[in-house]
């Protein structure tokens, strides 16, 4: 009798394998040769479940973020207003190995993304999901009392946002100057900058 093949678990598992090879060897890194041999399937296996190179690869960053938003539920549950915005917030820096790594993934597509229309929507989508959650954490906090409310919430969030995106590349290109403790300290700073004493 014939196995029967789970196609949504086997593209997860070639998706998981772009992801490893992209962060061992880089975007350029990725070639399709490589990601078969890390997935331990064919080069014809991984052909039949997607176009390409970038079709892969644009699997590897959904799936990232689909990941990503998960996590975010687990991590803000049973959190409200400064705490959760916090939380969140440390989440999506580089602080420990898996936000390393997912930083790392999410850094190595912006240049291809530049070029490319599919992956640069897929940033953009996920950029604005992002953002909404970013800004309702803001806004909650601000009706708690524990953020300026007289601060445009969207101005926080577009602050902080682009904070996290700098501090990422800062720690990622200059790990030793930008730990998890100098990271947390940062963006401590920028929030006390708001905060209703």
């Amino acid at each position: 009798m014939p196995k029967i093949v789970d196609h949504h678990d086997r593209r997860r598992e070639l998706a998981e394998a772009a992801w490893r090879v992209v962060l061992s060897n880089g975007i350029d890194g990725a070639t399709t040769r490589e990601i078969a041999r890390e997935s331990g399937f064919s080069a014809g296996v991984l052909s039949h479940y997607f176009e390409g190179k970038d079709d892969i690869l644009q699997a590897a960053l959904e799936l990232s973020h689909r990941t990503i938003l998960k996590r975010f539920d687990d991590i803000l549950a049973g959190l409200e207003g400064l705490a959760a915005l916090r939380v969140f917030l440390l989440d999506n820096l580089p602080v420990g190995q898996r936000q390393i790594d997912e930083t790392n993934l999410e850094v190595s597509f912006w240049s291809r993304a530049l070029v490319n229309g599919n992956l640069r929507e897929i940033q953009r989508a996920e950029s604005k999901r992002f953002g909404e959650i970013l800004r309702s954490l803001v806004e909650q906090a601000q009706a708690r009392g524990e953020l300026d409310p007289d601060v445009d919430s969207r101005e926080i969030t577009e602050l902080l946002g682009a904070m996290i995106d700098g501090l990422s590349v800062h720690a990622l290109l200059y790990p030793d100057r930008y730990d998890a403790r100098r990271l947390t300290k940062l963006m401590d700073a920028q929030l006390a900058l708001w905060r209703v004493s």
